[in-house]
């Protein structure tokens, strides 16, 4: 046992409220809390680790048997459920086909915007460069090119598209 004065007191009771009268205060109960309180968490610790380490584990095991399952059947098998063998390893582990494109930051978009816009103001101008008669042949009149460059065909200006009548069918040329 050892003896505290006043102010040690006052900061023991922070840790657990005990009378202030005493001078004398057990310091092995507490130090032996503590050590409970340290082994406790050590050991919490140490299990949540192992588990997740074995549990790691015992997932790749699963992974690693199902593909050399995946790998000993025939290419027909392989086909019969819908893979070849160059798509047993994204299969098995879940993943879609490998991502090709990289992610578009502002700029960028910004800039393929831009480029967008340009590309859509040389295609007008090359198609209001061209004769009635040029565009008839690829299916547009004058008033539609705007529609068309934009991507809005269905935003036609003339869209009475219906065959005329040919009246002509029994006459013979001759």
């Amino acid at each position: 046992m050892i003896s505290y004065g006043k102010k040690e007191i006052e900061a023991l009771a922070f840790i657990e409220p005990i009378n202030t009268n005493k001078i004398v205060i057990d310091t092995e109960k507490y130090i032996k809390k503590a050590h409970e309180l340290r082994s406790e968490f050590l050991a919490d610790a140490l299990q949540k680790m192992y588990r997740a380490t074995v549990g790691k584990y015992k997932e790749y095991r699963q992974l690693e048997a199902a593909k050399e399952t995946l790998f000993a059947m025939t290419d027909r098998e392989l086909k019969d459920i819908g893979i070849t063998r160059s798509d047993i390893e994204l299969a098995v582990e879940g993943k879609r086909e490998m991502e090709t494109t990289t992610k578009v930051g502002f700029w960028r978009k910004l800039m393929n915007k831009f480029i967008e816009a340009q590309q859509a103001r040389a295609a007008y101008v090359h198609l209001m460069a061209m004769d009635s008669r040029q565009l008839a042949d690829i299916g547009l009149t004058r008033s539609e090119v705007e529609a068309a460059v934009n991507g809005n065909r269905k935003d036609r200006a003339n869209d009475n598209l219906a065959q005329p009548s040919n009246t002509n069918d029994h006459r013979k040329a001759g």
